[in-house]
């Protein structure tokens, strides 16, 4: 079996297009089995059980990756998969079914945040340590929102990068005959 780690330099908390990211990446990898990533890399191509994408945002530019196991045979198809998503994610816009339901997931699930004193401490300790505003709980659905077709592409194009990552494959390099 191969473990895969693709990724690039991400952004910071305080990226003005942090709420279209976060609804671009939901609709890549982030968002489960409703995911593009999860559909066409594990339902359509049977090549992962799992596989997520995810921006990691703190104070300074943070990183973007994609995760996911195959078997050692199918480790250059699901890098090629993941990379095509990327590729497709950038050329042409999403759904407006795609955009809903990652924005609905996104705002309905707000909530279970801070649904524990721990959750919201954390929470509020974020919004502080980011300046992110004491309407912040009120204000992140409606930045959600606000996220269009049009954000979702644009940001894919400038935040997702397919020609210039990181790949890091753990298993047996010469039986996976990973291309470098």
């Amino acid at each position: 079996q191969s473990t895969i780690v693709l990724g690039h330099g991400g952004v910071s908390r305080t990226n003005p297009d942090f709420y279209a990211i976060t609804v671009m990446n939901h609709i890549l990898g982030a968002g489960g089995f409703s995911s593009r990533l999860m559909d066409t890399i594990r339902d359509k191509q049977g090549l992962a059980y799992g596989i997520t994408s995810h921006y990691d945002a703190r104070a300074m530019s943070g990183s973007f990756w994609v995760s996911l196991q195959t078997k050692t045979d199918t480790t250059n198809q699901a890098v090629s998969g993941v990379l095509a998503e990327i590729k497709a994610l950038r050329d042409a816009p999403v759904s407006d079914q795609e955009l809903a339901d990652a924005k609905s997931f996104l705002m309905g699930s707000f909530p279970l945040r801070f649904d524990t004193t721990a959750k919201l401490a954390r929470l509020l300790a974020q919004v502080e340590f980011f300046g992110l505003g004491f309407d912040y709980l009120t204000q992140y659905p409606k930045w959600i929102e606000r996220v269009t077709k049009e954000d979702v592409q644009r940001v894919a194009k400038q935040y997702l990068n397919p020609r210039h990552y990181a790949l890091v494959v753990v298993g047996d390099i010469a039986k996976a005959k990973v291309r470098q």
